[in-house]
């Protein structure tokens, strides 16, 4: 499988834009709000809940982070005009990470206030190594002026995960997504293979043992199961955390969790930089390949 998912990923950018749309396609809820605000009502009637992302990162132009704020605000507005079950999530280096970090912090700022005064919630992503520490100070700070209405995400694929996670959990009660990660980083700083799955299931207990809300967010079967027996383990409540799963990859897993009872979430990405991300995402990680055609074929 693996020598496929690489095979795929390196010919993708030799493919037709239209071929490659309706290979995409299947995980991005198209190109504007209103697609999006549809997909998630859909979701919604099935029991799940959303998290819309606007895609685009690494913006080096301040026109470009203005509006993709206003958009955020306006994904706000939507979400709660139409009283759908879904939160946000936004990228640092979309709201102007590679230009200030001071601003970065300002524009995501605007955006956890305008949540808060909507009682929803923004989710600030993890993006590669570069942008870790940022993206923590400024979790730390936001939560402290809006301590219900932000989270942040930490990849068990960095070694340094586990010690995030037990710094930002003592005290306040912390809200995580935690994930394996999709970049390609060195081996000095991540890790390969079996270790990530070992590194997440043991974040995952300490996150559990802190009482912070987690986000499960895997499509790994081994993980799930192992995540379910630390549910069993501390003896959670559903409303303690929760699944997390990408638009369109492997939906059966998706409909079985919800219909044990759990809180599941879809990650919705939508907008018009949908073939940059497609080329990046499998660029970065082509093991990703292998789960979006899994989702593909076994729906």
């Amino acid at each position: 499988m693996k020598l496929l998912n690489n095979f795929v990923s390196q010919t993708l950018p030799f493919v037709p834009k239209q071929i490659v749309s309706v290979f995409a396609m299947n995980y991005i809820a198209g190109e504007n709000i209103s697609t999006a605000i549809q997909k998630c009502r859909a979701l919604n009637k099935i029991g799940a809940m959303c998290t819309i992302d606007h895609l685009g990162e690494s913006v080096s132009d301040e026109g470009t982070v203005r509006k993709t704020v206003d958009i955020y605000l306006r994904v706000l507005e939507e979400i709660s005009q139409e009283k759908l079950d879904s939160n946000i999530s936004i990228k640092p280096t979309s709201f102007g990470a590679l230009l200030s970090q001071d601003n970065c912090l300002e524009n995501i700022r605007k955006v956890v206030k305008k949540a808060h005064e909507l009682g929803n919630f923004v989710r600030i992503d993890m993006e590669d190594h570069p942008y870790t520490d940022m993206t923590l100070k400024a979790y730390e700070e936001l939560r402290r002026e809006f301590p219900n209405s932000v989270g942040v995400v930490l990849q068990s694929y960095l070694k340094r995960t586990k010690e995030d996670a037990d710094k930002l959990s003592q005290g306040t009660k912390a809200n995580f997504r935690l994930c394996k990660g999709i970049y390609n980083e060195s081996e000095k700083i991540a890790y390969k293979g079996i270790q990530i799955n070992e590194n997440f299931l043991e974040t995952l207990d300490l996150m559990f043992s802190r009482s912070a809300y987690v986000g499960i967010a895997t499509h790994d079967d081994k993980l799930v199961d192992g995540a379910l027996k630390l549910i069993e383990k501390h003896q959670l409540t559903k409303e303690q955390y929760e699944f997390q799963m990408l638009l369109g990859v492997r939906s059966s897993l998706r409909d079985q969790i919800i219909a044990q009872g759990h809180r599941m979430r879809i990650y919705l990405p939508f907008g018009g930089d949908w073939h940059a991300y497609t080329m990046r995402r499998f660029k970065e990680n082509p093991d990703i390949v292998g789960s979006v055609l899994k989702g593909f074929f076994v729906r």
